[in-house]
């Protein structure tokens, strides 16, 4: 000890005691290795059917979601389709759905081999309608942040085939809504016309303007209230809807 004081003596090596470190140091370094978690979006799980025979066609959508929050589309078909034009519309409808509804992330399951196989680009669209449905599904789908589409065999899709059929079955012990509806054209068309009119919808007829077209009160007062009340609102389709707490969606009915 006394040869290395005798030799460190020349280097003016004062001794400090080590002072307190200041909190933000520590908070910064706290922050530095903490990971960061984000937060993604939960995957909604579509399944869907289409079918058709000589008495019309339809659309069974099931859009399911976490905590057992379920909602089911019927749809009706008021024009001639095909069994693969069928199966095109009931996707394209809950796509739709998906969309209305703000699901960024959708996991789709069908039991219509062609359409699937056709989509992931196993298979080729030849038909020239079907052509015409590809594109436009492809187009819908490029507009979520993530979706995919797997083949499911048809007893693995009983519900949304009852409900292309128009006869709803029910899960027990699950928060519920069931949307029927008539689509009067093809989607090709870029037509889907609802039973509402936009034109009499009484007491929602401001809350309609600023979700469907964002129309605002001039009063400054009005708007904020406006937009408040209008958080609580969802259009389907062509239908309003209240988010409700113990069931997913209340449809908005006027006053008779």
């Amino acid at each position: 000890m006394i040869t290395w004081s005798i030799e460190l003596s020349e280097f003016g090596i004062q001794y400090e005691s080590r002072g307190p470190l200041k909190a933000q140091c520590l908070a910064d370094f706290v922050a530095e290795l903490t990971p960061t978690t984000v937060e993604e979006p939960q995957i909604w799980t579509l399944h869907v059917n289409g079918s058709s025979n000589s008495k019309g066609g339809g659309a069974g959508i099931i859009l399911e979601g976490l905590n057992q929050v379920t909602l089911e589309q019927s749809l009706k078909f008021s024009f001639k389709v095909t069994n693969n034009q069928a199966e095109y519309e009931a996707l394209l409808a809950g796509l739709r759905l998906a969309h209305d509804l703000g699901d960024r992330r959708v996991s789709c399951n069908s039991d219509s081999k062609l359409m699937v196989e056709q989509l992931s680009g196993t298979y080729q669209a030849k038909d020239t309608l079907l052509q015409w449905y590809f594109h436009v599904a492809s187009h819908q789908i490029s507009s979520f942040d993530e979706f995919t589409i797997q083949h499911v065999p048809r007893e693995q899709n009983t519900r949304a085939d009852l409900l292309s059929k128009l006869a709803i079955t029910k899960r027990p012990g699950q928060h519920r809504t069931i949307i029927q509806g008539t689509l009067h054209s093809p989607s090709l068309d870029d037509k889907v016309v609802n039973v509402s009119d936009s034109e009499n919808l009484g007491w929602m007829t401001g809350i309609w303007s600023y979700l469907k077209e964002g129309t605002l009160p001039e009063d400054k007062d009005e708007a904020r209230k406006m937009r408040m009340r209008s958080a609580k609102f969802v259009i389907v389709g062509d239908e309003l809807f209240k988010r409700g707490v113990s069931t997913p969606l209340l449809k908005c009915l006027t006053a008779p």
